[in-house]
């Protein structure tokens, strides 16, 4: 068992719309399981999870219908909204941190989804977090 502290969360914040018909188990499975807040111990363990067949055969199917809360582990103020759709992700900056032009990112990979999630890492996190 690892010490270390994780680095992201992930948590299911919003319903944009119904779960698309015929949504397998598996899948319902998954969207009820990030209901709860989900930890991540670095930007490519999320990405890969972003990326995955599973999530993808989730929540990546068509037009977005679910909103996701992805926070920083050690300062659950710092949060950026995800949402999900077939061809990207749709990645968006509430707080205006300037990482992103116009606060919002589109990606679909999972090499440059893993850069930019530790590209926004590096700008808002502080050692002094609320937490620490």
């Amino acid at each position: 068992m690892s010490d270390e502290t994780p680095m992201f969360t992930l948590v299911k914040s919003q319903d944009l719309d119904d779960a698309p018909a015929g949504l397998d188990e598996k899948s319902k499975l998954l969207a009820n399981t990030l209901a709860m807040l989900c930890s991540f111990y670095n930007a490519a363990d999320l990405a890969s999870f972003l990326h995955s067949e599973m999530f993808e055969n989730a929540f990546r199917l068509g037009d977005a219908w679910i909103g996701l809360e992805l926070g920083l582990y050690e300062d659950h103020s710092k949060t950026l909204d995800v949402f999900p759709a077939k061809k990207e992700l749709l990645i968006v900056d509430n707080h205006s941190t300037g990482v992103f032009e116009g606060n919002i990112y589109r990606c679909s990979g999972e090499n440059e989804t893993a850069e930019i999630l530790m590209r926004w890492f590096s700008v808002v996190y502080s050692k002094d977090a609320r937490f620490h």
